[in-house]
């Protein structure tokens, strides 16, 4: 294998280069890769294995993954009871609780770190930054970053990743009974996020309803909390700015995305934490052998809460049950410029450019996502006769879609593809969705290369992923969209790894956007959800795919001879 590698690498100019590249920039499996090589025959001189060296046995992954847990060190060390019954390996928990403050809470930021790991290392129930309820989902979020077996409630099926931890979290809030302690409310945020990778986001976004209501008692009882926290008030106070920064920025985030009207009254009023780059205010890439970065958390919960009151408006006049009930350019031209001027005032360690943070690199692609979110739904407004403000919209839409892509590969190339936050799915699917209607410019091509390996990357590991990285390539297909030869390897790859189980599994009422903003009636926007059009879809695609002329129509979204389009 090594030595085809290397004849591919050789000779870039050949199809088969790309592929193989692509396929490892997408996390493929060796076994995977190593079927590609073989496939493209790109040695003509088979004999050299025979007549080389004696072959090396082949090392199975477990062999790796004991390697790497007996040079895995944890940066966070904390015990497993009394928080949760599904392990008692502290080792194993550490692992995860490690991962946790890793690569989801700097970009999902309503856990603050420091008081939380300091009352779990206590192990005291009853504990004001703590509890099992908050732990267990906390380690059922992490299991999505790790490939440790104990991962899975079911080893043998990676698709129950976190599943376990999930289900003592949902007995524990069952017991709350309504009750809202402060460690629930924190706990909610990751509810919706395990529930919408394990391809149950209808489930999920009960828990976001019941996420903006734990906010609206949090805040009508803050003062009261504060004073009941005594000597942590300070502490206390702090972590509910953290938590209310997070979520202030989140649930406008998460509703934009399913296109619908915010959940409460957006907050008036957000604390603004001091920007003082506390030296001990670092992020390290555990499980990786790097040194600490800076962190820059009180910068970045500033941004999401400036950032935060532009998209909640902006969530409400495009999905408000509210006149006017049309969208015009004027409005959508005022909101940008609101973005803008957030963006524009961001401190210099975040700003574009300086994005070495992962919690930088999502800031960024909030606002992205938002742009591309509005641009769309405005751009069917505009009628076709006026040709400027039409291709002044669209060009607002591909740019940033192009720079969610340079921002992905901006994270594959620092960190591992298997560690992406969960927030990058959505931001790279809405990508693609916008790109489809672009694909007649090389730039998109490109772009729209680097978010399908991206997604395709995170579709190995999540459910949810999987299941838009199918919507994507049916969309294609019903829209006979001539996609660029390089995502070829990528969705034929993808093809043999989905099945008729994969299309049941999910419970989804995320859009496609694609169609949604094609659609003038509200009362249609059910037609367009996931889960549905994957059942009405799936089946057509997949016996229009396995043509006997055209063994990669399905994976390339249309024959050859099609020519791009942008609409059913």
């Amino acid at each position: 294998m090594l030595l085809r590698l290397v004849g591919t690498i050789r000779n870039q100019n050949e199809p088969a280069f790309v592929d193989v590249i692509n396929l490892i920039r997408s996390n493929a499996p060796m076994d995977e890769i190593n079927a590609c090589l073989t496939a493209s025959q790109v040695l003509d001189h088979a004999s050299v294995e025979d007549d080389g060296p004696a072959k090396i046995p082949k090392r199975s992954p477990s062999m790796y993954m004991d390697v790497k847990r007996i040079t895995d060190i944890p940066i966070f060390q904390v015990p497993a009871k009394p928080w949760t019954s599904v392990t008692a390996d502290d080792a194993f928990v550490s692992h995860l609780i490690s991962l946790y403050f890793t690569w989801q809470q700097p970009t999902f930021m309503w856990v603050d770190r420091d008081p939380f790991l300091s009352d779990m290392k206590a192990g005291k129930l009853g504990s004001r930054f703590c509890s099992p309820l908050l732990v267990n989902i906390l380690l059922a979020v992490a299991c999505f970053y790790s490939d440790y077996p104990e991962s899975f409630a079911n080893p043998s099926d990676p698709t129950t990743r976190g599943e376990h931890f999930f289900n003592e979290a949902v007995d524990l809030l069952k017991k709350e009974e309504g009750r809202v302690p402060f460690t629930t409310f924190q706990a909610m945020g990751d509810m919706y996020t395990c529930a919408c990778v394990l391809g149950k986001d209808r489930l999920g976004w009960q828990y976001l309803v019941e996420t903006a209501d734990c906010m609206q008692q949090i805040m009508s009882k803050q003062k009261k909390i504060i004073a009941a926290a005594k000597e942590q008030g300070e502490q206390m106070a702090r972590s509910i700015d953290v938590a209310f920064s997070g979520l202030s920025s989140f649930i406008p985030t998460s509703t934009i995305s399913f296109q619908k009207p915010p959940l409460i009254k957006r907050p008036t009023s957000l604390s603004r934490l001091p920007e003082n780059h506390d030296p001990n205010d670092t992020w390290t890439p555990y499980p990786h052998h790097a040194g600490p970065k800076p962190a820059h958390t009180n910068c970045l919960l500033n941004g999401h809460s400036n950032l935060a009151p532009v998209v909640w408006d902006i969530t409400d006049y495009l999905f408000g049950d509210h006149e006017p009930s049309t969208v015009n350019v004027a409005d959508i031209d005022v909101f940008l410029q609101r973005l803008d001027t957030v963006m524009e005032n961001l401190p210099e360690c975040i700003r574009p450019g300086k994005t070495s943070t992962i919690g930088a690199m999502d800031l960024h692609m909030r606002y992205h996502n938002t742009v591309m979110v509005m641009s769309g739904i405005v751009s069917t407004s505009i009628g076709e006769d006026d040709t400027e403000t039409k291709s002044r919209i669209n060009n607002q839409r591909m740019s940033s879609a192009r720079q969610i892509g340079t921002l992905l590969s901006q994270y594959r190339s620092t960190w591992p593809t298997e560690r992406m936050p969960m927030g990058m799915m959505q931001y790279s699917t809405l990508a693609l969705f916008t790109l489809l209607e672009g694909l007649d410019e090389k730039q998109n091509q490109v772009s729209f290369v680097e978010n399908l390996i991206a997604l395709r990357a995170l579709a190995r590991r999540w459910q949810m992923a999987k299941g838009m990285l199918r919507l994507v390539q049916l969309t294609a297909i019903k829209q006979e969209v001539q996609l660029p030869p390089e995502s070829d390897i990528l969705l034929k790859d993808f093809e043999t790894d989905w099945s008729t189980n994969d299309r049941k599994s999910f419970s989804s009422h995320y859009p496609n956007f694609s169609v949604a903003i094609q659609q003038q009636s509200d009362d249609s926007i059910d037609d367009v959800e996931l889960d549905l059009l994957l059942e009405e879809w799936d089946n057509l695609a997949v016996s229009a795919g396995t043509s006997e002329n055209d063994t990669s129509g399905q994976s390339r979204g249309a024959s050859s001879e099609t020519k791009t389009s942008t609409s059913n």
